[in-house]
């Protein structure tokens, strides 16, 4: 099983037995106000995310990963979100997205957790870029983002909602990807 570490993190592909995790996650006060508008999912909307996180990891080789913060033993350790990547709405482009529970945020671990999926992203999948759609209102996103090296390109309407458009290209993190070549079948 692919998994990536940092110094403080254990990252690895989120699976089913994440569920209830991921649902605490996505009903956190602070997650509810940053993704969900106010209106926490059901625990059936989670389970349906749930099965499209799991089912991208086989049909693409990439997903979601279940983000754990190290403890003393991996037994330990403490679920603190989810991150990582997926195809962007019937594109050839791959978006990152990530969501910690309102106790991790603001302490660093989201530029740590980032740094090492975008690596995996360019070194491991040779992409050529990675996109990212972040509310305007969400500025530790934004901070977060633009500390791995995102840009923003434009503000483009989603639904009935303004969104940031943000890119990154290896370059931009400081990464080298001479070996391999771009991958362009990524979605």
């Amino acid at each position: 099983m692919l998994a990536l570490e940092t110094p403080r993190l254990f990252i690895r592909p989120l699976a089913m037995s994440d569920l209830e995790d991921v649902h605490r996650l996505h009903t956190d006060p602070l997650v509810v106000r940053a993704l969900f508008s106010g209106e926490p999912p059901s625990r059936e909307d989670t389970q349906e995310k749930m099965e499209r996180y799991v089912r991208d990891w086989r049909q693409n080789g990439f997903g979601f990963f279940g983000v754990l913060l190290k403890g003393s033993s991996q037994d330990r350790s403490e679920f603190a979100g989810r991150a990582g990547l997926r195809c962007f709405e019937n594109t050839a482009d791959v978006e990152y997205g990530l969501c910690l529970f309102g106790h991790v945020a603001g302490r660093g671990v989201g530029p740590e957790l980032g740094g090492a999926i975008l690596r995996y992203a360019f070194e491991d999948l040779h992409l050529e870029r990675v996109v990212a759609l972040i509310r305007p209102e969400n500025e530790r996103a934004i901070r977060a983002a633009e500390k791995i090296g995102f840009a923003h390109v434009e503000d483009r309407q989603y639904g009935n909602r303004m969104k940031g458009f943000y890119e990154v290209r290896p370059s931009q993190c400081g990464i080298d990807c001479q070996s391999g070549g771009p991958r362009t079948d990524a979605c």
